[in-house]
């Protein structure tokens, strides 16, 4: 296949698809990864799609989160390893509150593996797959307003029903950890959800990898001083440690 044409049949994908990952189109063309980097490069220019570490996909004005498909792709050895963590923090018999996020998945996905006794609240149809076959976890879902880029229910119904639900702890993450702001998030939705999530746990564990330190968006979840436990995979700067210890933070490196 000549390059024009394999950059029209990636176009036509995306247009169907909404979002391409460069090793699934690497194996369909049967060229290199390198190669498709190339291509997905040049449609950038053209203002076709928006790159990201391993995929693009196609820009929409309502919502600019990075579709769950290529999110599930980035940095996934760096949200295993959080997640290998996390679970070590979860007992038989505890309600679990997990978001819609890839790292929290992770734990969702070992709380399968591992075989825990426990019940999950979640907004996150991801989570809810991972355990429709599951002996042990029970499993609460909160219905709302469908986002599909992240296949999670949101809005006020999902916020409501989360309202009058508790649990032992929760776990969540975000779009950007702020040392002055806290954590923060693209999505006001989102953002809604998690801070709720936070609030109605007896102990939350905020669960990001080191891409998320230092950034800011637009909608707060929640202040440092909200979270108990911060777990990431990288040692953080001794700025952020000496944050952490005033606000009273407890920081777990996998």
């Amino acid at each position: 296949m000549l390059a024009i044409q394999r950059l029209k049949a990636i176009e036509k994908i995306l247009n169907e698809k909404g979002s391409v990952i460069i090793s699934s189109l690497s194996k369909q063309f049967k060229v290199s990864e390198e190669t498709i980097r190339r291509d997905l490069d040049k449609l950038e220019k053209t203002n076709v799609l928006k790159r990201v570490r391993g995929g693009a996909y196609l820009q929409s004005e309502s919502d600019k989160q990075v579709p769950l498909e290529i999110r599930e792709k980035i940095y996934l050895t760096e949200k295993q390893e959080i997640a290998d963590r996390c679970i070590e923090f979860i007992e038989d018999g505890d309600t679990i509150m997990i978001d819609s996020s890839t790292t929290a998945v992770c734990v969702a996905q070992n709380i399968h593996k591992y075989e825990k006794k426990v019940t999950v609240i979640t907004n996150s149809i991801r989570v809810v797959e991972e355990f429709q076959d599951s002996k042990w976890v029970k499993v609460i879902c909160v219905g709302g307003g469908l986002r599909k880029r992240t296949k999670s229910f949101i809005g006020n119904q999902a916020l409501n029903q989360l309202t009058t639900l508790h649990a032992n702890k929760a776990f969540v993450s975000c779009t950007a950890v702020n040392k002055k702001f806290g954590a923060t998030d693209d999505s006001e939705r989102e953002a809604e959800i998690r801070k709720k999530m936070i609030a109605n746990s007896e102990k939350s564990f905020l669960v990001v990898d080191r891409t998320k330190f230092d950034n800011l968006e637009s909608h707060l979840i929640c202040r440092l001083e909200d979270i108990d436990v911060i777990v990431t995979e990288e040692k953080l700067s001794a700025d952020w440690e000496e944050a952490l210890k005033k606000t009273k933070v407890e920081i777990i490196y996998v």
